[in-house]
């Protein structure tokens, strides 16, 4: 069924409602450490998940030649990187800590910091993005997929404005932030479903496997560090959980 162009604005921002939440509950209701932790281990298994379970594997089976898919993949994961070390040497490094186990820097500490930051938070956004377009024009409604978005976006925005305002950080630069993240991500994502319509099913396939390295990327460099500062108990069975939790809801929803 191909969708509309009201439809997939729909489903974008039923993706980025995670981050609406968090920042909101981040903002108002600080945590400690150890529950934002066992949220980001959730997170990190539902994001992992839909990485392999909703993009990697199918997209594979698909790609004329499986050593460029792979390739794809690699590529993904290499630019994420790239762009995350250079914005790390600015002062993005920790982004999404919470600040009491790992603090942000303040401006004053690094001065430029907070355009690193800011774009470094709309970098982690960008995988997730671009593939929820390409997915929604070549699949439909992947309902598993935009969950785990909806759900992993939640404890990374609570996590990173917690760490923000302990870094001194005004609230009203926070919800900008997070506003200029919300709004870019669905724009992304109504371009990923435009976009997809140019290309053939092999290259579509192929910047799946792209983002869906990118997003494994993120996931590691990003929410593994705070789900695991201070080895958290439990925290790998944490991360398992929100995988099982992806694959259910994929079996319970693949006849759909």
């Amino acid at each position: 069924m191909h969708l509309s162009i009201i439809e997939v604005l729909f489903f974008a921002f039923a993706s980025v409602l995670g981050i609406i939440i968090g920042t909101t509950i981040g903002i108002y209701k600080r945590f400690t450490h150890k529950t934002i932790s066992k949220t980001m281990a959730f997170a990190a298994g539902l994001l992992i998940a839909a990485a392999t379970i909703e993009l990697a594997v199918d997209a594979a089976e698909k790609v004329n030649q499986f050593y460029f898919g792979i390739f794809s993949l690699m590529i993904g994961a290499i630019g994420f990187s790239f762009g995350n070390a250079l914005l790390s040497n600015k002062g993005a490094k920790d982004r999404k800590r919470c600040g009491e186990c790992v603090a942000q820097p303040s401006e004053k500490d690094i001065p430029g910091s907070g355009l690193a930051i800011t774009l470094g938070t709309g970098m982690d956004a960008v995988p997730e993005a671009i593939v929820l377009g390409l997915t929604l024009f070549t699949h439909g409604v992947n309902t598993p997929l935009i969950l785990a978005i909806a759900l992993g976006n939640l404890p990374e925005a609570i996590s990173g404005s917690v760490g923000m305002l302990a870094a001194g950080r005004a609230k009203k630069w926070v919800i900008k932030v997070w506003g200029g993240v919300t709004l870019g991500t669905i724009l992304l994502t109504v371009l990923g479903f435009l976009f997809a319509g140019q290309l053939s099913e092999n290259m579509v396939s192929n910047l799946q496997l792209f983002g869906a390295g990118a997003l494994i990327a993120m996931v590691s460099e990003t929410l593994i560090p705070e789900a695991f500062h201070g080895t958290p108990k439990y925290s790998g069975t944490i991360v398992t959980l929100g995988f099982a939790l992806l694959l259910i809801i994929k079996i319970l929803t693949r006849d759909s």
